[in-house]
């Protein structure tokens, strides 16, 4: 029987890469630091050519680190992942975690049942990541009852309440999204603006009502109609739209919570031979793709979800390695994109 291949280590890669083993270790683990970019890649390249692996379980041990992100999407629906916003949220937030060599792992539960989750029996992560829903007591008491974990969270598209110590907000400028959308669109000839959102609260929705009656705070004569849909699908937002319209009041303007509702919106609109955008205007929000596949194609506020994600992902990082967060909230910039479903912008 042969004899074994003997297992490459950390000190084989260190001698032919003309280093240290603890320099090595610091490439190889991502904290490079003042290593510079022509010894870091000399690093690398020893080690693939050697077929160098970390032993993952002494790492593990050594550390006390699992190398687990737990990912929390608090979210009544069972089709969570179906919403194109959180999947570009998470591939963003999943790939730099892949970069930074952690794993995650998807836990998907509804606003009532987060006591009863099994990742708080048994802890098996180094830090929390969270997108939340549900009305602002429960998205509160969900976050207290996790930080009670002792575990380091970053909370996506919502604010850390005051008493949450180790924790980071990272959020779309919603707000001022929807003012600089109300602003372009608000003109002259609307009187009435309808906004459709799920009866799920999400703190993203609230925000961007809060942007869109500061605008319409300064035109009194501008009427505001919140309309409340069952969930964010597209027969529920129909069914909503279409009870509002059967009581003869009709918007100038509808915008959606996101851009799947303002399309199902504008489907149902065009349904019933009202003209997008002569009669009724029709705007939404996140700024996905596949709202330019809409006829014509739909005005929005671009969000980059992916970006997003990224810095949540980095900014955990630099928590476990450094000890403290590099900021306690960031806002993340978004951008009115005027296309088809709204009439041109007349210059002032």
């Amino acid at each position: 029987m042969p004899p074994s291949k003997k297992a490459v280590t950390l000190k084989d890669v260190a001698r032919l890469a003309q280093t240290t083993p603890m320099t090595v270790s610091n490439v190889l683990n991502n904290r490079a630091g003042a290593v510079g970019p022509e010894l870091s890649a000399r690093v690398r390249r020893v080690a693939q050519e050697l077929g160098y692996r970390p032993h993952a379980l002494a790492r593990r041990l050594r550390t006390q680190r699992s190398q687990i992100i737990g990912v929390v999407l608090v979210d009544a629906s069972p089709f969570f992942l179906s919403d194109p916003l959180t999947a570009a949220m998470l591939a963003g937030l999943t790939a730099a975690l892949h970069r930074l060599d952690y794993s995650t792992i998807l836990h998907g539960v509804g606003p009532d049942e987060v006591e009863q989750a099994s990742f708080l029996r048994n802890i098996e992560t180094d830090g929390f990541c969270m997108v939340l829903s549900g009305s602002r007591a429960t998205r509160r008491r969900v976050v207290e009852r996790i930080a009670a974990t002792n575990q380091p969270l970053v909370i996506l598209q919502e604010e850390v309440p005051d008493e949450v110590r180790d924790a980071a907000s990272i959020h779309f400028d919603d707000r001022g999204g929807a003012r600089e959308l109300a602003r372009a669109l608000v003109t002259g000839d609307v009187r009435h603006v309808l906004f459709l959102v799920p009866a799920l609260e999400w703190a993203a929705m609230q925000r961007r009502e809060g942007g869109i009656r500061e605008i319409l705070a300064n035109r009194p004569e501008v009427r505001l109609s919140v309309v409340k849909s069952a969930n964010e699908g597209f027969e529920a937002c129909q069914a909503a739209l279409g009870a509002f319209l059967a009581k003869g009041d009709e918007p100038d303007l509808v915008i959606g919570g996101n851009d799947q509702m303002a399309i199902a919106a504008m489907r149902y609109l065009q349904g019933v031979g009202r003209n997008v955008p002569g009669d009724i205007q029709v705007a939404g929000f996140n700024g996905l793709e596949f709202g330019r596949y809409s006829t014509p194609e739909l005005t929005t506020v671009a969000a980059p979800a992916f970006r997003l994600g990224e810095a949540a992902a980095n900014a955990m990082f630099h928590r476990l390695d450094t000890g403290s967060f590099p900021f306690r909230e960031m806002v993340v910039p978004v951008e009115v994109m005027l296309r088809g479903s709204t009439r041109p912008v007349l210059a002032t």
